[in-house]
């Protein structure tokens, strides 16, 4: 008797679990937005799948406060009240050390190991011959996008100043010193990328288990989508999945193209970061074009590609890695990116012809739009 009472309690209490489970509110999810105009020099574009307009709001904030913070931090032309930064640094050369937050000290050492261990060709060390074309680009711009360009003498006087080893950083003290005042640093390359990566993290700490952060060319994802997305895709995935476009310069041998985009990839947890011609350059009388992305090598604007592509988890490491691929030639960057373990790339030629890395060739995870633009090799 005893036996059949507990076994009648028994399935009694399962039965009492099973309504409660079945009365408790499903948590529902809504998709948003929100564009921030600004650090970075561009626009930052944030989506995700949100439980509540609060939820929301919170992550924005911490977005806002931390793309702000870090532009700061990183910026080598102005100054900010109550922070030391990249200005800061470079107007100390030669005098004294700074005192710097960690995240800054971060960067640095992680560009100085990246340098050396796997390309010398982002060197933030480089400024002196960043800042003799960012004054002549912003000469342009104020005459309709057409100006001078730099002669060769000035450019090799400028590249005697961008010796890595100027750079001395004590961990302990948390302070930066350039030991010559014509060395000056510039995280350009590099400074979204890796703010991007943080940001994401923080994010993924705070609990938000899917999302798209997009910055300029830099893009972090996480998760997927939570609601599927209604219309035709060129790829089906792209419904429940995030999707990220490599966009067309649509000029020069992409002028014939019809869309916005050139490729379209499925994300999920990658980065994608972008460096390209198209965006940030000037002309001169005879048209030619000079975009911000110097080869350390001929100290002028590379004339490899159109845009390079890099797809990895990491959003820093793809930025560093978007320069450094856009500043060597296709055989050499597709051999850098054989070596890198979860690395692919995708480069957009200047003859109008698309190529990618090994990894991403036959992968139903990207859909090129006009075939014919596929590279032989």
């Amino acid at each position: 008797m005893v036996m059949k009472m507990k076994k009648i309690m028994s399935l009694l209490l399962v039965c009492f679990l099973v309504i409660l489970s079945g009365c408790q509110k499903k948590v529902t999810y809504e998709y948003m937005t929100k564009r921030f105009i600004g650090p970075f020099d561009t626009i930052t574009t944030y989506i995700t799948y949100a439980k509540s307009e609060e939820d929301f709001q919170k992550q924005c904030d911490l977005i806002e406060e931390k793309l702000e913070y870090y532009n700061n931090l990183f910026d080598k032309y102005n100054l900010y009240e109550g922070l030391n930064n990249i200005k800061t640094i470079n107007d100390q050369a030669g005098k004294e050390a700074v005192e710097v937050d960690e995240e800054l000290i971060n960067l640095l050492e992680l560009c100085i190991q990246r340098n050396k261990e796997i390309s010398s060709k982002v060197n933030i060390a480089f400024g002196s011959v960043i800042e003799i074309w960012h004054k002549y680009r912003e000469n342009a711009e104020s005459q309709n996008g057409v100006g001078e360009v730099p002669s060769l003498k000035e450019l090799q006087e400028a590249s005697k100043y961008t010796n890595l080893e100027s750079i001395k950083i004590d961990k302990e003290k948390k302070t930066v010193y350039i030991d010559n005042d014509k060395v000056s640093i510039d995280v350009g390359a590099t400074a979204k990328g890796y703010a991007i990566e943080l940001i994401k993290q923080d994010l993924i700490a705070m609990g938000v288990d899917n999302f798209l952060l997009s910055g300029g060319g830099n893009v972090a994802s996480y998760g997927e989508r939570r609601i599927k997305k209604e219309g035709e895709f060129y790829l089906d995935d792209c419904q429940n999945k995030f999707c990220v476009g490599i966009e067309s310069p649509q000029d020069g041998n992409y002028a014939s193209s019809s869309g916005e985009n050139e490729a379209v990839l499925i994300v999920q947890g990658e980065s994608i970061v972008t460096s390209g011609d198209y965006q940030r350059f000037y002309e001169d009388i005879n048209g030619i074009r000079y975009h911000h992305l110097v080869n350390p090598d001929t100290l002028y604007p590379a004339v490899y590609f159109r845009s390079v592509s890099v797809v990895t988890q990491d959003s820093g490491l793809a930025d560093f890695l978007s320069s450094a691929l856009f500043l060597m030639t296709y055989e050499e960057g597709l051999k850098l990116v054989e070596q890198l373990d979860g690395v692919e790339a995708i480069w957009l030629l200047e003859d109008g012809k698309i190529r990618m890395s090994e990894g991403l060739k036959d992968n139903d995870n990207i859909y090129v739009i006009d075939k014919e633009r596929l590279g032989n090799k």
